[in-house]
């Protein structure tokens, strides 16, 4: 069998059920060409039947799916007569019997709308007959409804057509390895490629808006991930179905060309796997990193700040350009009258060092090394969370699962109470409790907060390497209350480890 007849069978095997997926869309055009130039003698043919046809469907889901409601010819009408009032020039004496003339219209007056085609397989014309809204009478009353076509048609306008391009290519990949046209299979795997760089640019344009403005930014990783990574399962589905097709075609060659054309295939298959996987990774990675962004961003918002616009614009309100002193004085240094007290010359001549006071340079002429306040603190905080992470970690790699409460008794043990009214102590817990979920095989070479960075110094000791690969979550007991000796309480936190 050639090419040319393998294609006509499969044409003619798809073409009814691409006719009757056409069928739905046959009712709007036939009513957009017709439109309203025939009406009164055209008075209102600049009144645009596309728009009030979509619109009138999608106020018939609201009421009929959304709201459970049966909608009546008065409803319908009293909706279309709101269009006409706010878009078109349409008189208020004219509006109801336009709004009814129009509603008869795309109901076809009660009769089917005729779609006929040529069946290529029984070789004669078929015939579809679809309404976009159907009536009923119930109770005394005459409602009416969409109908499903007139549903897919509208959902198929937008909603369907969000679809990820990926898994529309996936498909036509399906169809390239089975009809053997492998080269045109790279093709389809090299838009697909494309497609997901696409998508990692958007993703990192999220990054850069989130750098800026974390609300917005939020808001655009929200849309993406509910549009841009929606049929990500969907996507992985076909990639799978595709990988049993090449390993059956690869299994199936043979000339030397035709195995080329295949491992060619199977090694670009492989990398728009990969590539598409590692995606769903940094943006499953990108929405907590949004989330703690959040967090911090709603803390920022207690500390005092200076909204430089507002201050701009309530400048050029008031036609006043006297308050730009205090915009640009916190950008000088103080203007400090110096004098010096000659009363403190005796004190100075008197003066004599303490003999146990450090001096600056050693005996070998070396300067010594000073340690500023700073930096002695900084030692300190690592030093204590050290061994706070320490016992955390041992704790949940045994055990598995450890509670905040039996905690405090291991650190009780070492500290003794003081530990109760150590600030170090509850800096930990604070720091700790910014994220939900910890892999510590990452934060060597991500460290997001603070203690993630405490964290990478204290796996690279001889106590932190047994933790290198330590994944644990965190939750929250709100209804349970620690009391402390302090007079305060704290919350349960559990930890559960969760590497298996």
């Amino acid at each position: 069998m050639s090419e040319n007849q393998k294609m006509t069978e499969d044409i003619v095997g798809s073409h009814g059920e691409r006719m009757k997926n056409l069928s739905k869309y046959y009712p709007f055009f036939k009513l957009w060409e017709s439109g309203l130039s025939a009406y009164k003698d055209g008075a209102y043919a600049d009144v645009d039947m596309p728009y009030i046809t979509m619109a009138l469907l999608r106020y018939f889901i609201e009421q009929n799916q959304f709201n459970q409601r049966a909608v009546t010819g008065e409803m319908a009408c009293g909706f279309i007569k709101t269009l006409l009032d706010a878009d078109f020039d349409v008189s208020a004496d004219n509006q109801g019997e336009l709004a009814g003339y129009i509603f008869d219209k795309i109901c076809n007056d009660g009769r089917p709308f005729v779609f006929s085609w040529f069946n290529p397989r029984d070789k004669k014309k078929q015939v579809f007959r679809l309404k976009f809204i159907e009536s009923s009478y119930r109770d005394g009353q005459i409602t009416y409804a969409l109908t499903e076509e007139a549903i897919a048609f509208y959902l198929d306008t937008k909603e369907v057509q969000e679809e990820s391009r990926i898994s529309i290519e996936n498909i036509l990949l399906s169809k390239m390895v089975a009809s053997r046209n492998f080269k045109g299979g790279l093709e389809v795997l090299s838009r697909i490629s494309h497609e997901v760089m696409r998508l990692e640019a958007k993703k990192d344009g999220i990054i850069r808006l989130l750098g800026h403005n974390v609300f917005e930014g939020v808001r655009a990783l929200s849309d993406f991930m509910a549009h841009g990574l929606a049929w990500f399962e969907e996507e992985e589905k076909l990639f799978a179905q595709n990988r049993v097709l090449v390993d059956k075609a690869m299994a199936m060659t043979r000339t030397a060309q035709t195995a080329k054309d295949v491992y060619e295939l199977d090694a670009a298959l492989k990398a728009a796997m990969k590539k598409h996987s590692d995606l769903l990774g940094m943006c499953t990675a990108l929405q907590m990193r949004a989330d703690e962004m959040i967090v911090r961003a709603k803390h920022s918002r207690f500390r005092a700040s200076v909204d430089f616009e507002d201050y701009m614009e309530k400048m050029m309100a008031a036609d006043s350009v006297s308050a730009l002193e205090d915009f640009v004085k916190p950008l000088f240094l103080m203007n400090l009258k110096k004098t010096f007290y000659t009363g403190q010359l005796d004190d100075l001549l008197s003066y004599k060092p303490e003999e146990n006071i450090a001096t600056e340079v050693d005996d070998g002429g070396r300067e010594t090394a000073y340690i500023y306040d700073d930096e002695a603190a900084e030692a300190r905080i690592q030093h204590n969370f050290d061994y706070f992470l320490k016992v955390l970690f041992e704790q949940i790699s045994d055990k598995g699962r450890v509670a905040l409460s039996y905690l405090n008794h291991l650190y009780e043990m070492k500290f003794g109470s003081e530990i109760y009214f150590n600030g170090d102590y509850y800096a930990f817990l604070t720091h700790l409790s910014q994220k939900t979920a910890y892999d510590l095989s990452t934060v060597d070479t991500v460290q997001d907060t603070f203690l993630e960075g405490i964290m990478a110094q204290f796996l690279k000791t001889e106590n932190g390497q047994p933790f290198r690969n330590l994944k644990f979550s965190l939750s929250y007991r709100a209804d349970i209350k620690i009391e402390l000796p302090n007079t305060f309480d704290m919350t349960e936190i559990v930890f559960e480890r969760t590497d298996g």
